[in-house]
């Protein structure tokens, strides 16, 4: 009798215990019995094959994200199951099987190789304080953007980055500490909206070019995170003299939209959000380590 593959458990939201302890989980259910299955690696990516087995659910692509694994493009013939699982960068592997109802394979991956492009980089993170708000359930602005900013700052601190939370600033424009060279500086804030907007949308510095490349990559990564509307990237000055470092504000959520204020109470949209925040902050740098970007 064949077994059946009756599930994909993927967690991508920063909260994810795996991933506090740098690893990446793939989880597949099946039915009853665990068949005989073989792991082999090609060019860099895992693929996952179950021998006489079949699937419960639909064949296809599934998007994962979270930094190292990119999907699982899952296949199925006559007389076996196929996973293949996408990585970022290479990286190893670890199975733990489960007899039970359902059975279980987990599959990790290590997220130990992201330190190599991470490790030491001073991050300014800036969660934006308002005295009032314009939430129609009265949700304090820097109640969610400090939930946002601490998630960000442990999945870096994981993977030995110097991120840096600044306490109690009532605007988007960080005060740099001299003390500290930071490499990038992120703001977290809403805004409200005239034109009854939904959606997420980020600021970056217009006398700084790195900083509009920036921009355009964590509004890519938000992008495939967030439900919300994509109200893009704008240009805005932070002060009269320009910042050597790129600078950015992410708005998650419009302040005065009933949708967005739901979702910036939604403590799982506040983890996806800092995940897509992570993702961008390590494309950026992998990025740069390729291909400098000259200002």
């Amino acid at each position: 009798m064949k077994s059946i593959l009756t599930n994909i458990r993927l967690d991508t939201k920063a909260a994810n215990n795996c991933i506090k302890e740098n690893k990446s989980l793939i989880g597949f259910d099946f039915y009853t019995d665990i068949p005989e299955y073989s792991v082999e690696k090609s060019d860099g990516d895992y693929i996952i094959v179950f021998k006489d087995a079949s699937m419960n659910m639909p064949v296809g692509t599934y998007t994962v994200d979270d930094g190292i694994i990119d999907k699982i493009i899952l296949k199925q013939d006559e007389k076996k199951v196929e996973a293949t699982i996408k990585l970022s960068m290479e990286s190893d592997s670890d199975i733990k099987v489960s007899n039970g109802v359902p059975a279980k394979i987990d599959f990790y991956v290590d997220r130990t190789p992201l330190k190599k492009i991470l490790s030491g980089k001073k991050i300014a993170l800036n969660p934006v304080h308002k005295k009032t708000t314009k939430s129609p359930t009265n949700l304090l602005p820097q109640v969610p953007m400090n939930d946002i900013a601490k998630k960000v700052s442990e999945l870096l601190n994981s993977l030995n980055a110097k991120p840096h939370i600044i306490e109690s600033n009532y605007s988007d424009s960080i005060a740099i500490n001299d003390d500290v060279k930071y490499d990038i500086a992120i703001s977290f804030a809403t805004e409200a909206s005239l034109k009854d907007e939904s959606g997420f949308k980020i600021y970056y510095d217009e006398q700084n070019n790195k900083s509009k490349r920036l921009a355009e990559i964590l509004n890519k990564a938000v992008e495939r995170k967030s439900p919300l509307n994509n109200l893009g990237i704008h240009a805005k000055k932070y002060s009269d003299e320009p910042f050597e470092i790129p600078i950015v504000t992410i708005v998650p959520a419009i302040e005065n939209s009933r949708l967005d204020d739901a979702h910036l109470r939604d403590i799982d949209y506040r983890s996806k959000i800092a995940l897509a925040v992570f993702n961008g902050i390590l494309e950026y740098f992998k990025s740069n380590s390729s291909s400098p970007i000259l200002n």
